[in-house]
């Protein structure tokens, strides 16, 4: 918060003056009822402007028009039918625009009526002025401060601040600012992978020649090759730009720190695995956060999109990525990863410079990049000197920089803590929970399969606990590897001159210092690099057809160091090379000529050298030609390469033919490659090489942006070295379809299918299944309205570890009881809190290197029927309208993967083969809805879910059935009456104790008197009735009486008083999960809690809300908390 306020008032203080200007997004949702619909009352801008469906899909802008100066949305002809509701996006110009000035305030303008030459008034204006923050501009948003005290717990600081501003300081000048700034984030469910003070701070101030940003920017470069990036950072940009008249300057200069580091990862896919895939950080350690919006994926060398209903998906808390249902993975597909991840060993700062000349026919640039760690201010490792010595001594040798994780710490009940015992001559660690013991924290390391001397033996709430089990016998040792804190350092000088209209010269020369360790001194010597590049471009002749060419030649010394980089995704692949270190020396010469008739054809010659070992040439000849019907694109290439121990020849062409027809089209591809790689020394053929032939076919019928079906077949050879041959290893058949056979304005359908079958020779065959239906219609005017989908996909589940870690009381979501009373927080001991002052824990998820096979099964189906059209009628479509029914549908199975089966039923839940299950069915009817007049509603909800983790497989079984009754009479009593009979069946399979049957029957009648529209005194019965059909038979029956009283007064202030008595006659085991679920976390016997809540508005923008909670039982003592809060609104 400190820094939040501290950067605010810095910035704002720059400037006096005041004005409004405010750029609000807006999202407004209007029901389509003719061709015309009226946005706003005022004119809109252009940016940002977007329709969508009530699905969230966006509707081409073919479909309509807008009159910005009018705000008016204007469908073509028909089209307007199509869609029942639109959500639009559009962006309001600034108030200072749109409202009306006047040079006098005609409202204290008194008409003149004598023929005096001036009036005066001997009264002063008594209007009150009411202080407004940040008056004069436009802000949105609050601030929120609070304390929780209680005599069951510390008290708890609350502090939330959400604000944006927006605005003119001045007539040149205008602020954007964004601030966030929120205690703690957390997931659904209580969950969360890594606890940090969540804090975002943007502003900005600009005018036309130069702009300050601050806060959380995002800081880039994508002008040259050697200093490309993309970095989001915390720190401070200054831009500014010079005009002369033949001429301009451009200066950015930015300090600030950095939150991630570059990475980028390669692998291949797994047939018939959608994922999830894990990547992870420079280490290889996957217990990593991926900075969001970071990551760029790649399939073959193609960018992919994120997205639901696009290419892929991804978990940025446990660095997962997952491809969708339509693009199906396979062994034959190469993912390529970059992407950012959090790293906290050290503060990390960086420093940014750019300087831009340019005239008409120079353009020249200098950068300068400074990224380095403060090797004095550590985060997330505390190093002892001794630890850094040993980094000063490992050099750049990062396998040396690995020591002893174990340190003596007291006892504590919230650590995993072991004692040294000797086995021979050597001392190893044993768990233990004796605090009179000497004991030590220990972090244990994986360092691979039979290379360390402990395993894993136990998993419980607070984490694992380990055990040696003999020299090389283990995977895991008691060391961590240590980081060492490193900087890079980047100089580039870029110029692009044009001495004539058909001719360009660009020039990039870099230096590089890099140094991965800034504790030692060791090997410095090989931290300087430089880079360079001389291109030249020209047009020969622009007639009829265009002959360009393009010269250029790079050096990259084998020390010099990118961010990221710096050539294409594939250049190893497409280069036959493992291993990039040595000097790089690339020339090429490109001949293109092209018409105006998009026809194109290209041919490249590069040259390759690396140091002494290898050298490569490649053709590259590609082209495109384009008639009305017809489309050929093709790409070939031939490299032919030599290193010290091999020569290799890697021959490629991509061919890709389609014929377009009036309501048809047609097309063929062929794809091969053919990499022989041979063993200078014996002749012999490398086991790297690579032979495949790959055969597509496709067709289809109608129009591809609106109602059409398309088929295709796919068909692929791939060769391998069997005894020095190319020799089969499998061939694979893929069959497809696509299609959208209805589009209309009141229903569509889509459908993907595709099918692959992959034979190979030593190993057993494969097959997959990838699929997606999705359907929606509307009948009889929206009588009927109904959305399907179903979809089936291969993956895999992860085995997912969790652990729970104590945070701020009334801060967390879960309670520790100690069943057993040992004084071990074990997993089957932790259960959501009842009360917010027991609420002390967190359960953290933690990532997994345990996958299995599935396939999964996905419906979701949502009806509804409303003959409200009906209201208007008389009879039996008069009290037919006053029903209304939805239903809601959800199955997503996922079964264990068995060879050449795939079962394709949705609804089969009950299968043995189920490892994950979330099914959920929802009914409700409504009788009068929401008008409090005989209102009934009949809810029925039935769910099964299935989970299965390292340490457990748990399956809970829900079947609720509710009648809601309520009725207003007299215009001062509201009577409610609830009725409900549920299930609940929980089995697990190593907890057995916390395995149930529970049978439930609630009777819940209330009487409301309303004194005033808002203000009303209730009184209320509830009786239930829950008995445990499993283990120790556990009954019990509730009684509860309660009061409410709520009054609000002229909208400023609300009063809420409540009081209850509960009377609990439980049989059974008090202290168990089974009696802590029945009773709710109350005590059996009587019980009794109140509530005091108070909520005033001071003035404007200030409200104050007070709240109180208490509670008694029999057994405990009272338990008092309460909580101020005051909140800022602007």
């Amino acid at each position: 918060m400190k820094k939040s306020f501290f950067l605010l008032v810095l910035l704002i203080s720059v400037v006096i003056n005041a004005q409004v200007q405010s750029e609000n997004i807006h999202l407004k949702s209007f029901i389509v009822k003719n061709d015309t619909i009226k946005i706003d009352t005022i004119s809109i801008s252009s940016a940002n402007f977007k329709v969508f469906t009530n699905q969230n899909i966006e509707i081409d802008p073919k479909n309509y028009s807008v009159n910005f100066s009018k705000s008016l949305l204007i469908f073509k002809k028909e089209r307007f039918k199509k869609f029942s509701e639109v959500i639009v996006q559009y962006t309001s110009f600034p108030k200072f625009l749109t409202k009306n000035y006047f040079k006098f305030n005609k409202k204290i303008i008194v008409p003149k009526a004598t023929s005096q030459a001036q009036l005066y008034s001997l009264t002063t204006n008594q209007q009150k002025i009411v202080v407004k923050p940040f008056e004069g501009l436009n802000t949105m948003g609050n601030i929120t401060r609070g304390v929780t005290i209680g005599n069951n717990q510390n008290a708890v600081v609350n502090s939330t601040l959400d604000l944006q501003i927006a605005g003119k300081l001045s007539d040149k000048v205008t602020l954007k600012a964004k601030i966030i700034d929120t205690n703690l984030p957390i997931q659904e469910n209580g969950n969360t992978y890594k606890l940090n003070e969540f804090d975002r701070v943007f502003i900005k101030l600009f005018s036309d020649t130069w702009s300050i940003d601050a806060g959380d920017i995002y800081l880039n470069n994508n002008e040259t090759s050697y200093l490309r990036f993309n970095k989001q950072v915390s720190g401070l940009a200054i831009n500014t730009n010079i005009k002369n008249n033949n001429s301009e300057i451009n200066i950015q200069t930015t300090g600030a720190i950095v939150r991630g580091k570059y990475k980028k990862v390669q692998f291949n896919g797994r047939e018939g695995n959608q994922g999830p895939y894990r990547l992870s950080d420079l280490n290889n350690n996957s217990y990593i956060l991926i900075l969001i919006g970071t990551e760029k994926i790649y399939a073959n060398g193609k960018l992919l999109k994120r997205g639901e209903n696009k290419d892929y998906t991804i978990d940025y808390n446990t660095a997962e990525v997952t491809f969708s249902t339509t693009f199906p993975m396979s062994a034959d597909v190469r993912i390529t990863a970059e992407y950012q991840f959090s790293d906290r060993a050290y503060t990390r700062f960086t420093t940014y410079n750019n300087v831009a000349y340019k005239t008409k026919k120079l353009t020249v640039n200098g950068y300068f990049y400074n990224e380095n760690d403060l090797k004095n201010q550590s985060l997330e490792q505390d190093l002892s000197n001794e630890q850094k010595q040993l980094l000063a001594n490992a050099g750049s040798n990062t396998n040396q920089m690995v020591t002893p994780s174990a340190f003596i710490t007291p006892f504590s009940e919230d650590k995993i803590l072991y004692k040294k015992i000797s086995i021979g001559a050597s001392e190893i660690f044993e768990f233990s929970t004796d605090e009179t013991e000497e004991l030590y924290q220990v972090t244990f390391t994986y360092v691979g399969e039979n290379l360390g001397n402990y395993i894993l033996k136990d998993f419980i709430a607070i984490g694992k606990i380990f055990e040696y089990v003999g020299e090389n016998l283990g995977n895991y040792n008691p060391i961590i590897r240590l980081t060492a804190p490193n900087k890079l350092q980047l100089t580039v000088f870029k110029a692009s001159y044009n001495p004539y209209k058909k001719t360009t010269i660009n020039a990039e020369t870099a230096f590089s210092n890099n140094d991965i360790n800034l504790f030692s001194t060791l090997d410095n010597a090989t931290n300087k690099g430089i880079a360079t590049k001389l291109g030249w471009k020209q047009l020969i002749f622009e007639k009829k057809w265009n002959l360009k060419s393009n010269f250029k030649f790079e050096f990259i010394d084998k020390q010099f160091k990118s961010i990221e980089r710096i050539q294409k995704i594939e250049f190893n692949r497409d280069w036959n090379i493992e291993t990039n270190t040595g000097s790089q020396k690339l020339l090429s010469t490109t001949l293109e000529l092209s018409n105006k008739k998009n026809k194109i054809i290209n041919y490249k010659f590069e040259n390759l050298e690396l140091s002494d070992y290898f050298k490569g040439n490649k053709h590259n000849l590609n082209g495109n030609f384009t008639t009305k019907n017809f489309n050929l694109d093709f790409n070939s290439s031939l490299l032919n390469n030599e290193t010290i121990t091999e020569k290799a020849s890697f021959l490629r062409y991509y061919l890709n033919a389609r014929y377009n027809l009036t309501k048809s089209w047609f097309g063929v591809n062929f794809n091969s490659e053919n990499n022989k790689r041979t063993n200078i020394l014996d002749n012999t053929i490398q086991n790297l090489s690579h032979k495949y032939q790959e055969f597509k076919t496709f067709m289809g019928v109608g129009d591809s942006t609106k109602v059409f079906v398309q088929i295709g077949a796919n068909f692929r050879t791939t060769d391998s070295i069997q005894n020095n041959k190319f020799a089969q290893v499998n061939t694979s058949e893929t069959y497809y379809l696509k299609s959208n056979l209805i589009n209309s304005i009141s229903a569509n359908l889509t459908t993907y299918i595709n099918y692959r079958s992959v034979k190979n020779t030593n190993f057993k065959n494969e097959e997959s299944l990838n699929s997606k239906i999705a359907y929606k219609q509307q009948l009889f005017n929206q009588f009927l309205t109904f959305n399907t989908i179903y979809q089936t996909l291969s993956g895999t589940l992860p085995q997912q570890d969790f652990t729970y870690i104590k945070t701020e009381q009334g801060q967390g979501f879960y309670t520790w009881i100690d069943y057993n009373e040992n004084g071990i927080k074990e997993l089957d001991e932790f259960e959501i809190a009842q009360f917010t002052d027991q609420a002390q824990y967190l359960r953290i998820i933690l990532p997994t290197v345990n996958y299995i096979a599935t396939h999964q099964n996905k419906f979701t189906q949502t009806i509804a029927i409303n003959p409200q059209q009906w209201n208007s009628k008389k009879g039996l479509k008069k009290l037919i309208s006053h029903f209304y029914n939805h239903t809601f549908i959800l199955i997503d199975g996922e079964q264990q993967k068995l060879a050449k089966k795939f079962n394709l039923n949705p609804f089969d839940i009950h299968n043995k083969n189920l490892l994950g299950l979330n099914f959920n069915l929802n009914n409700s009817v409504y009788f009068n809805k929401g008008k409090k007049k005989f209102s009934t509603t009949y809810r029925f909800i039935k769910s099964q879910n299935k989970l299965t983790t390292t340490i457990d497989n748990t399956e809970n079984k829900t079947q609720i059935h509710k009648l809601q009754f309520e009725h207003k009479f007299d215009d001062f009593w509201l009577f409610n009456f609830n009725i409900s009979s549920s299930e609940n069946k929980t089995n697990s399979a190593n907890f057995t104790n916390r395995n149930y049957f529970l049978k439930n029957n609630t009777l819940f009648p209330k009487l409301s008197y309303y004194y005033s529209k808002k203000s009303f005194f209730s009184a209320f019965y509830e009786n239930k009735n829950k008995e445990n059909k499993l283990g120790g038979l556990e009954t019990l029956k509730l009684q509860k009486i309660g009061f409410l009283l709520n009054y609000v007064k002229s909208l400023k202030s609300i009063l809420k008083i409540e009081i209850n008595f509960l009377k609990n006659t439980f049989k059974g085991a008090n202290n168990s999960p089974v009696a802590y679920q029945m009773l709710e976390g109350f005590q059996p016997g009587k019980n009794y809690t109140w509530s005091f809540l108070f909520q005033h508005k001071l003035n404007s923008f200030l409200n104050l809300n007070i709240n109180y909670l208490g509670r008694k039982s029999e057994t405990s003592r009272t338990v008092h908390t309460g909580a101020i809060q005051l909140k800022a609104i602007f």
